[in-house]
Parts: C-alpha cells; structure tokens; sequence
C-alpha cells in the first residue's frame, strides 16, 4: 500500500513538472512570437542600411578610380605641355643656358685719355669711353651672326631688352652696368668671332686704341632673363571678334 502510494506521489510530481515545464514552453513560444515581428523588422532594416553603405562605398571607389584617372590624364597632359614649353623658354630666354661662342670684350680708352688729357686743350672724354651704341651695334652683329643667347656683363639680352645710355652709365635691362663690359654669346665660335672682327664698330673702337678683342672660351654659361615682360599695347584678341 506505501509503495502504491509512493508510486502515486512520484506520479503527480512528474506530472506536476511535466505541466509546469509544458507551461513555461508555450509561454516562451508565445513572447517569441511576440519578439519575432520586431527583431525581423530591424535586421531588415540592417541589411537596407549595409546595402546603402556598400552602395556609398562602390560609388566613393568609382570616384576615386577617376580621379587617379584624372590625375594621371592630367600630369601627362602637363609633361606634354612642359615638353613644349621648354624650348620656348630657350628661346625666350627665360632659362639659363650653357655651349660654345665667344666673349666680346670692351673698356674705356682711360690711357688715351690720360694722354690726350695732359696734351691736348680740345681733349674730350666723351671720345675715349665705350658707348652705348657700341654696345648695340655689336649685339646686333652677333644677332645677325647666328647667336642663339647673349649676355652683357650677365644681363641676359632678350627682344624686349634696351641698351641705352644715362649721361656716363650705360644701361641694359635697366641695370645699371660699368666697364668693363663683357658680351658673350653662345653660338658657332669661329662664325661669331670673325663676324666680330669684321665688323665697322669693332674695327674702328681698336683704330682708335680701346682695349676691346675677342675669345673663345671652351664653354660659356648664360643667365637667364631676370626682368620683367612688358606689354605695353598688344593685347589678346577677344573671340568672336575684335576689341
């Protein structure tokens, strides 16, 4: 009879647990079908906003794969226009530049002077001092000779350059240069020398006993053009028509 007992009470203990743990499952059931609508709404939402962001960062790549693109169109465009530049350049004589020529010397007659000084009561000291003129005239030679650059005592000589004289001072660029003064030019040396020495101007400065001459140095080195480009009336053309 215990143990009929003892079997009944084991069985409502276990029933007892088999209903209480049925129980907590449907209740768990029930608050997971509760959640489920909620978390599924979110995780959507998640995926729509990792979508967006993968779309953002394809589109942010897209942009920087042009760009470099972009970048690399635009240095080459700049290495070919730089290529093109440099011999305008040269020839601008916006550059320093280096090659064979010549070295014109000239100075002042200070010896004839002193002589003609001590001796003569006409003497003038206009007649012994290297002029601008002098200057020009030789530059102009040069030029005609072939000279591909011209420096006078490192005044870079380009098309817009003045040689000119201010009382005694000769200028060239504006600068203000004192003798001796010293021509170089690169080009072909024996060309640019005997152009030189058959020159009028060169020919009578030595008749008249300055101590100018000539050389041909192995290598010459020339500044560039250090001053500024004027343009005092040519203006650009508007398009579609004249200003």
């Amino acid at each position: 009879m215990r143990k009929f007992y003892f079997s009944l009470l084991f069985i409502s203990i276990f029933s007892g647990l088999l209903v209480a743990w049925q129980w907590r499952s449907n209740m768990a059931t029930v608050a997971q079908a509760e959640q489920d609508p909620d978390l599924i709404d979110i995780i959507h939402a998640l995926e729509k906003e990792d979508t967006s962001l993968e779309n953002t960062i394809a589109g942010l790549r897209g942009q920087i794969e042009e760009l470099q693109k972009n970048r690399a169109r635009g240095e080459s465009r700049l290495a070919a226009l730089q290529q093109e530049l440099d011999p305008l350049k040269l020839l601008a004589g916006l550059v320093p530049v280096t090659g064979p020529g010549v070295i014109v010397t000239l100075d002042d007659n200070n010896a004839g002077a002193q002589a003609a000084k001590n001796s003569s009561p006409t003497y003038n000291p206009e007649n012994y001092i290297i002029h601008d003129k002098n200057v020009l005239y030789l530059v102009n030679e040069l030029r005609a000779a072939g000279a591909e650059a011209i420096a006078v005592n490192d005044q870079r000589i380009v098309n817009s350059s003045d040689i000119r004289c201010v009382g005694t001072v000769i200028l060239v660029n504006s600068t203000r240069l004192a003798p001796p003064y010293e021509i170089r030019a690169i080009g072909n040396p024996e060309v640019l020398e005997t152009a030189v020495q058959q020159s009028l101007d060169f020919a009578y400065l030595k008749s008249r006993g300055f101590p100018v001459k000539v050389s041909r140095p192995p290598s010459l080195n020339l500044p560039a053009y250090k001053g500024g480009l004027r343009h005092d009336y040519a203006r650009l053309p508007q398009s579609g028509g004249e200003e």
